[in-house]
């Protein structure tokens, strides 16, 4: 239960009333490692509150109003920290001709680049025309994928990759990180997205898988393995994917 309430801390902004106490006190290294292989069931609860603030957007708004409330919705539920991790990552990429070292670095610092700005306003947008132009009898399932696969991408990228830096929170993640716990947040996801989408689902599970593979060694080019920061771009990239994946198959009547 407590790395359940780990990952639910970690990964939301969301408080829960019967563990206020427990809430308060900060991530034991072990808890927080253990946390990985609830990410899917996470990405699972804050579809189903996507889903419900959907529906009850859509009973008193009009729809361009309603997918831009479920945009900020989708930002208050995590607080931001996903996005957070594109903005230092492009920050870092910013200036091709830098050291990984120096990447890493600016990585770190408090100020915020342009380009890491300009590229989570352009994200959005994105997401936000891809919300947009999800027909109805879709809306649901997209809702429940879209959490689902980009927090099991987070951990088949700690799994799979080496972790850039010597010490962080990733690196607690990636020590935490086993065979077993990859198996369980794979089977879980991937019945999570049979469920939802029915094949559909599977194809876009597999979509993801690549998504992640290219990401993540293009990543560890750049900044000799991944960080933080990567794994949350890794999530908002694959959150957008997901959509664009259900807009085509839509759209074309693929599938």
């Amino acid at each position: 239960m407590k790395s359940f309430l780990a990952a639910w801390r970690f990964l939301t902004s969301v408080p829960v009333p019967f563990y206020k106490e427990e809430w308060d006190r900060p991530l034991s290294q072990e808890q927080f490692a253990r946390s990985l292989v609830y990410y899917p069931v996470i990405g699972l609860l804050i579809g189903t509150i996507l889903c419900a603030l959907y529906w009850l957007y859509s009973q008193f708004l009009p729809e361009l109003l309603v997918d831009a409330m479920l945009l900020g919705s989708m930002v208050m539920l995590t607080g931001g920290l996903h996005l957070d991790g594109v903005v230092d990552t492009f920050d870092g990429l910013a200036g091709g001709h830098r050291s990984p070292e120096r990447r890493k670095q600016i990585m770190k610092e408090p100020g915020v680049g342009a380009i890491g700005v300009v590229v989570v306003v352009v994200l959005l947008l994105l997401k936000y025309a891809a919300l947009l132009s999800l027909p109805d009898n879709v809306m649901y399932s997209a809702l429940v994928l879209m959490p689902v696969l980009s927090r099991w991408a987070m951990v088949y990228a700690v799994f799979s990759f080496p972790y850039a830096r010597e010490q962080g929170m990733g690196k607690s993640l990636k020590d935490g990180s086993g065979r077993a716990v990859l198996l369980m947040a794979s089977v879980t996801a991937l019945i999570i997205a049979v469920l939802a989408g029915g094949w559909r689902g599977l194809v876009l599970f597999a979509f993801i898988w690549l998504l992640t593979i290219a990401l993540s060694r293009f990543f560890q080019g750049k900044f000799q393995g991944l960080t933080g920061d990567s794994y949350g771009t890794i999530n908002e990239f694959s959150e957008f994917a997901v959509l664009v994946l259900v807009v085509l198959f839509s759209f074309n009547s693929w599938l």
